[in-house]
């Protein structure tokens, strides 16, 4: 009589359940990874985010210019003019953006549907000539951002020095801005303090005011 080899269906069954745990365990496995993935993801997004927003006021703040608009408005002002939540300045932009001259720069929160996104403007700050356009480039420094607060710190008018929420209508920089934020996630990033490095305060003789012409002219 000829022997069969072969499996019986109670080693069938048996297989199958070890192969079913395999395949639950490794797609668990696959699952904890993409979520580990996506989480790593969100978080440097994030961190770069919030490196962008620090990289941009340390950048430009430290180079405002303590110049008067006295472009669009019958009463000249300083171009300088700062608010709890936004804030307008002027500052050159780095030879390799492209764009000549001084630049104005308009940082705000704006709204969307779901949620705030901190941006800012830029318009260069002299009239274009007749015939010139320039269409106003707007940048997004960060979305879902949840609180944004500017502080200023310096002396308006005969005040000793201290800090203000706002800085409009004076004669001259604060010494120091602070800018604090907060995203819809709750991550709240260190408060950054920048110090104005042509603060009209410290302009104190005519040697430095033409310094700070030719440095402009070089910019034009």
């Amino acid at each position: 009589m000829t022997k069969k080899f072969g499996f019986t269906l109670i080693e069938v069954l048996i297989g199958m359940s070890l192969l079913s745990i395999m395949m639950l365990l490794l797609f668990g496995s696959l699952r904890i990874s993409v979520r580990n993935w996506d989480a790593g993801e969100k978080r440097i997004l994030e961190v770069s985010e919030s490196a962008a927003v620090q990289n941009f006021f340390q950048r430009y703040l430290t180079a405002v210019r303590p110049l008067w608009d006295d472009f669009s408005e019958d009463q000249p002002k300083l171009s300088f003019q700062g608010e709890s939540r936004q804030l307008r300045f002027v500052a050159p932009l780095p030879a390799s953006a492209g764009r000549q001259g001084l630049q104005v720069f308009s940082v705000k929160l704006k709204k969307y549907a779901e949620s705030d996104s901190l941006v800012v403007n830029i318009l260069p700050f002299f009239p274009l000539e007749d015939g010139e356009e320039w269409k106003n480039e707007e940048v997004t420094l960060a979305e879902k951002a949840g609180e944004f607060k500017l502080s200023y710190f310096g002396a308006r008018e005969d005040d000793e020095p201290s800090w203000h929420d706002q800085w409009l209508e004076q004669t001259k920089l604060p010494l120091l801005v602070k800018v604090e934020m907060e995203f819809d996630n709750g991550m709240i990033w260190p408060e950054m303090v920048v110090e104005l490095r042509l603060s009209a305060s410290k302009l104190d003789n005519q040697d430095d005011l033409d310094d700070l012409d030719e440095l402009d002219e070089d910019l034009l």
